[in-house]
């Protein structure tokens, strides 16, 4: 049943044992508990319509009146707390659209007043677009909700904000749409730093790779020059290497966007987890990779978690010093609950990954005294977290590393 109502049911009972109502009281609470495992969404105004006949059955007029009428004050005024209260934009606007609920925050936020926008049009108050505005508000007609979608608004001086929207409509069951509720949040800044980023991450990345050419060009001829194989040389061109290495990172975060934005893509894992196998094989012919993987193997993931896996696949053989180094991957569906999950896990001999390492796989931020060597870890656990997955390391059954990462199953 709604909340609300259970709300309502909650702050009548309170009223009741208040004034000493007992016979209404427990026919109150039998009332609810008789209708508490019916369907929610059908028997909610049913259920509401029982508790006042119960209430008429076992009050006087008056005291009918005075209990409905004290318990719906509560409920508004714990409503109107929380509703001015909030940080963010909060409105509501009848059929035609215009603005009947203004809160603080949408003060705050827009800089009108509630007496200046009141019985206005919010498209054409503070909607830089009313075009668009409009074509929202008839999904809302149709009786769709709106989630997070982003635009542009204006504050009073005529700035320009970028918002974020959510909105519900609001409907009689005979009357049709009577109007909508809107939670609106500013985002400027959040876009301001993500395009400033953005710009620094492209200058980066341009002027890095420019720099490496350059200097690799320069140590190529300077390694014709030396006879036989040179050991700074090599040592120089692995940091150039690890450079550009950093310069893809960085490509890559600059995809990662906020989780709520994030469109999951379909991953086959059966062949991603081939693909990479056979050019690890290639790459290091002395180790052994056991795969165990069913044929039937998609998830729901980001789709930069191949880059992700790579990470983690790499990560367990290139610092494994075993004198046969062995991987394990392996793949397992859950059962047949709602919220289906996929495991993958990368099981190494390895001599495990430091503590601080796998700090940076499991801690909630980075902090200077947890901080990874570079960013492929900080990548990994970025890619899964936007893949709505979880991230887990434990010791191998070789006493090395365990990765384990838990996915949404793809379903049909």
């Amino acid at each position: 049943m709604s909340e609300h109502v259970e709300q309502l049911v909650g702050i009548l009972f309170r009223t009741l044992t208040e004034e000493g109502y007992t016979e209404a009281q427990t026919a109150l609470l039998d009332t609810y508990q008789n209708n508490s495992n019916t369907d929610k969404e059908e028997l909610t105004e049913d259920l509401f319509a029982e508790v006042v006949n119960g209430l008429d059955r076992h009050l006087e007029t008056e005291e009918e009146i005075e209990v409905l009428t004290t318990a719906i004050e509560q409920l508004l005024n714990r409503f109107s707390s929380v509703v001015e209260a909030a940080p963010v934009a909060i409105l509501a606007v009848d059929a035609s659209g215009q603005i009947e609920l203004w809160n603080d925050g949408a003060e705050r936020i827009f800089g009108w007043s509630e007496p200046e926008v009141k019985q206005r049009s919010y498209p054409d108050v503070i909607a830089d677009s009313p075009e668009d505005m409009a074509a929202h508000f008839a999904r809302l007609q149709e009786g769709h909700q709106l989630t997070g979608i982003e635009t542009l608004h204006r504050r009073k001086g005529g700035s320009v904000l970028n918002v974020r929207i959510w909105a519900s409509p609001l409907q009689e069951r005979d009357e049709g749409f009577e109007g909508a509720t809107f939670v609106i949040s500013d985002i400027t800044e959040q876009k301001q730093r993500e395009q400033r980023l953005a710009v620094l991450n492209r200058v980066l990345r341009h002027n890095i790779r420019n720099d490496v050419g350059i200097i690799q060009g320069h140590l190529d001829l300077l390694a014709e020059s030396v006879d036989g194989d040179s050991e700074h040389i090599r040592a120089m061109e692995d940091r150039l290497s690890t450079i550009v290495e950093l310069s893809d990172a960085a490509r890559h975060i600059e995809k990662l966007r906020d989780k709520s934005e994030v469109e999951l893509t379909t991953v086959d894992l059966k062949r991603v987890i081939r693909e990479r196998v056979d050019r690890l094989q290639r790459e290091f012919t002395n180790a052994e990779i056991r795969t165990a993987v069913p044929d039937s193997a998609s998830v729901m993931a980001h789709e930069l978690f191949p880059y992700a896996l790579d990470n983690v696949l790499d990560n367990a053989l290139e610092h494994n010093d075993a004198e046969t180094p062995l991987v394990e991957v392996d793949v397992s569906t859950g059962g047949k609950s709602v919220r289906r999950r996929t495991t993958v896990s990368v099981a190494d001999n390895g001599p495990g990954i430091p503590e601080f390492e796998r700090e940076v796989l499991t801690s909630e931020k980075e902090t200077q005294l947890n901080h990874s060597n570079g960013l492929g870890l900080w990548l990994t656990r970025w890619i899964v977290r936007n893949s709505d997955g979880t991230l887990t390391v434990e010791k191998s059954a070789w006493d090395g590393t365990r990765i384990v990462i838990q996915l949404p199953t793809r379903t049909r």
